[in-house]
């Protein structure tokens, strides 16, 4: 299908307090940044990430002694575009359900979770197409806060409080097959007022993560029925984390606020079979900074299902 989908995906991160996010980075490569046409679309996703390191606020390695993550998603998003325009802009809307397993572990404790994730849901999907293969599109996704989650757990699925994402989206779509796709938000995070127990906040006093600046990108070069090129994401925190313990958010100062970063990149190939379009995507992690550090897979199907 050559047109593309552009916003997000919501699935499972660790708690804010072990460095995590709302948005799965890197989830929307290949067809992840134009609007399709008018239309009823379900998108599929497999997800598995792997880590054995949580770095420090220097990317050292080793912040969080003998630390494990494994998490496995299956995501199910269903996207409707309608034939109503706005600013020009043709108007759609989307929600997201994810399923998780997730287990943890570090500095000799540890457990494992499986269940509903957060549901993402966006109301104003907006989409402009160009004639000279330009497309852009824009809208706010909600991330509402009705997964799993026991704040005496590390394998938390849910991040137990609201989350407003704006995005916006660029794609080229060249006449020789080159395609270049990319997509950029930024996370307002609101309070959770019964964070995890951790090392570093012992009590579970109110905790807000702070915002959150990332993008996915993506380049390829059509051949036939496949598309070849390379996927990646860029994150960076924009303002610290802050907690209601004094003695909680004196560690965090002393971690530069907690403040994350990451960056992402690998190969990425897709399949046009018929009208599902097939993507598969490995993405290494380097360059993280009071986070984890480790590798995403990713399988992806696009189906119409519908005008």
């Amino acid at each position: 299908m050559a047109a593309a989908l552009a916003m997000g995906v919501s699935a499972p991160a660790l708690a804010s307090e072990l460095g995590g996010g709302v948005y799965p980075n890197g989830a929307e490569g290949f067809s992840g940044a134009a609007m399709p046409p008018p239309g009823t679309y379900l998108l599929g996703y497999l997800q598995h990430y792997e880590a054995d390191r949580f770095n420090g606020p220097d990317g050292e390695a080793g912040l969080l002694p003998n630390f494990r993550v494994r998490s496995d998603a299956a995501i199910v998003r269903m996207v409707h575009m309608t034939p109503v325009k706005i600013l020009g802009a043709t108007w759609g809307m989307q929600a997201i359900v994810p399923v998780v397993k997730l287990k943890v572990g570090a500095a000799g404790l540890g457990d494992e979770t499986t269940g509903l994730g957060d549901i993402t849901i966006d109301p104003i999907l907006l989409g402009w197409h160009f004639q000279n293969g330009v497309h852009v599109s824009a809208g706010v996704d909600i991330n509402l806060p009705l997964g799993a989650y026991d704040r005496r757990k590390l394998s938390n699925i849910s991040r137990n409080y609201l989350n407003f994402e704006p995005v916006v989206a660029l794609a080229y779509y060249g006449k020789k097959g080159f395609s270049l796709d990319v997509k950029v938000m930024y996370d307002i995070n609101t309070r959770n007022n019964q964070a995890v127990f951790t090392p570093f906040n012992p009590t579970g006093a109110s905790y807000r993560s702070g915002n959150e600046l990332h993008a996915d990108i993506a380049v390829g070069q059509q051949i036939g029925k496949w598309k070849l090129g390379a996927s990646g994401y860029v994150y960076k925190q924009t303002t610290k984390d802050q907690v209601s313990d004094p003695t909680a958010q004196a560690f965090i100062e002393r971690m530069r606020g907690f403040k994350g970063q990451v960056i992402g990149v690998g190969p990425t190939a897709s399949y046009q079979a018929g009208k599902v379009q097939l993507i598969g995507t490995w993405q290494h992690e380097f360059h993280a900074e009071n986070r984890p550090q480790g590798d995403k897979f990713w399988l992806k199907a696009i189906i119409p299902i519908g005008r």
